[in-house]
């Protein structure tokens, strides 16, 4: 490490391609220190960042102190385990004491001042994780788009022009921008997937269960939301769940599973579209798939659109109510497309009502998904519906739109949301670029609890598809 003369410096830059799995094995081999690594990391958000709006929050004293710990660690070669000195951020809305939690908004509605660490920030600390930043979110959390009236847009790192996605918006951009190999964040209608999708990296919905992966605060009713991480690749998910005995089934040879491709999720007219730009980029990776997986196409959709048009009211009407309860003011602080929303939310009905309308959905989905994961070991489809879109905006402008909310939902949550009664695993893979040169995701879902078959897929995925990174 950096106490050796005898070995040469790994340039900053190469050190931010490095994969997290790629780091654990220059510790072990005494080829890179912890402190080199979060120095480069650092350096690379200083150069990167004030053009992303990807993180809002520092911690550059106590990453240090712990960088320096993992060092001491590794030297003695006694590791706490594979995440020892590896650098991470976590999402605004995961609490770390020390920085506010803000949910993207710059009213007082949302902001804690915690005092307890979140429990998948703490689970990573614990074993050695330096944690250097807080990631920015989409306000609210309950957009697909990258907005903040807080702290601007997060912009992606394919085209500035572009969203990062959301909600999980500067974790993905810091994800595809090399700032650090892994980044926390939650997930419930599409969080991590969506803008995973759009930044073109990897992120897994795992199986939804307890545990420091469990259901996050504040998440969609009915919902079978978990925490998570995005990274690179999928083989940085599998490496970084090994260390929490995650999966836990072993996976079986992608040529043996039956995959299921649905073109249109669902069948409500101008809902259950996906864009043609899209689904292009989707059919042709499935194409190149061809002989690599058992795959037709699924006859018939699984979801309905008012499924997610329950739970955007359920949501948002919930927002309302917490509004409510405080001093006036405080909605003119809101993003104007948030204050609209809420104030719609408002209008057409009780959170209550709505999470009840959630909860019947899910269970007709889950029964429907069930049924499909009968014939079907694997299920893909695009990730977000529709191409990229500016990062100032809400939606992609030619979104089919919620009534009477006026949400532009189809951008990225339709797929995901479906997903919620029973929480099977899903995780969204690079498949393309759009016109713009931002990336398409294609997202495959497995049966409960077969996480390890959903990452064995997006491996062979990757390996056919030979997607390349932006840096």
């Amino acid at each position: 490490m950096n106490q050796s003369s005898d070995r040469l410096a790994v340039p900053p830059d190469a050190i931010c391609r490095m994969s997290a799995r790629e780091l654990h094995a220059a510790y072990a081999a005494r080829e890179l220190s912890p402190v080199e690594v979060l120095d480069a990391v650092l350096s690379r958000a200083e150069q990167v960042d004030p053009a992303l709006s990807a993180l809002y929050w520092r911690f550059d004293e106590s990453a240090r102190a712990a960088a320096v710990a993992a060092e001491r660690r590794w030297l003695r070669g006694a590791p706490l385990g594979r995440l020892d000195g590896l650098p991470v951020t976590a999402k605004d809305n995961m609490d770390v004491p020390g920085a506010p939690t803000y949910l993207g908004s710059r009213t007082n509605l949302f902001t804690r001042r915690p005092t307890a660490t979140d429990p998948l920030v703490a689970a990573f600390l614990d074993r050695g994780a330096v944690l250097f930043a807080k990631s920015t979110m989409v306000e609210t959390g309950l957009f697909s788009g990258s907005f903040s009236a807080l702290y601007g847009p997060v912009r992606n790192p394919w085209n500035l022009a572009k969203s990062a996605g959301g909600s999980t918006s500067g974790g993905a951009a810091a994800t595809a921008a090399r700032i650090g190999p892994v980044h926390l964040g939650t997930d419930g209608g599409g969080s991590l997937r969506s803008p995973a999708a759009s930044c073109g990296c990897v992120a897994l919905k795992a199986t939804a269960h307890s545990g420091p992966f469990g259901h996050p605060p504040g998440d969609v009713p009915a919902s079978s939301g978990v925490r998570g991480f995005l990274t690179r690749d999928a083989d940085d998910q599998t490496f970084v769940l090994g260390e929490f005995g995650e999966p836990v089934t072993e996976p079986r040879p992608v040529e043996d599973l039956r995959v299921g491709y649905l073109p249109a999720p669902t069948a409500d007219p101008g809902v259950g579209d996906v864009h043609p730009i899209v689904r292009a980029a989707v059919e042709a990776a499935l194409d190149r798939l061809d002989g690599t997986v058992r795959l037709e196409e699924v006859p018939e959709p699984l979801f309905e659109g008012p499924m997610w048009e329950a739970a955007v009211t359920a949501a948002f009407a919930g927002v309302a109510r917490s509004l409510d309860a405080g001093p006036p003011e405080l909605a003119g602080r809101l993003h104007p497309v948030v204050g609209e929303t809420v104030a719609r939310a408002r209008a057409a009905g009780s959170a209550d009502r709505a999470g009840e309308e959630v909860r019947r959905l899910a269970a007709i989905h889950g029964r429907r998904l069930a049924s499909a994961f009968e014939r079907y070991d694997l299920l893909v489809l695009a990730c977000n519906y529709y191409p990229s879109f500016d990062a100032e905006l809400p939606w992609h402008d030619e979104c089919a739109l919620i009534e009477p909310l006026g949400y532009g939902w189809t951008s990225g949550a339709c797929p995901h949301i479906g997903w919620a009664d029973g929480g099977p695993p899903s995780v969204s893979v690079p498949c393309g670029l759009d016109p713009d040169g931002v990336p398409i995701g294609l997202l495959i879902a497995g049966r409960p609890g077969a996480d390890a078959d959903v990452l064995r897929a997006a491996r062979r995925f990757e390996e056919v598809l030979t997607f390349t990174a932006l840096f």
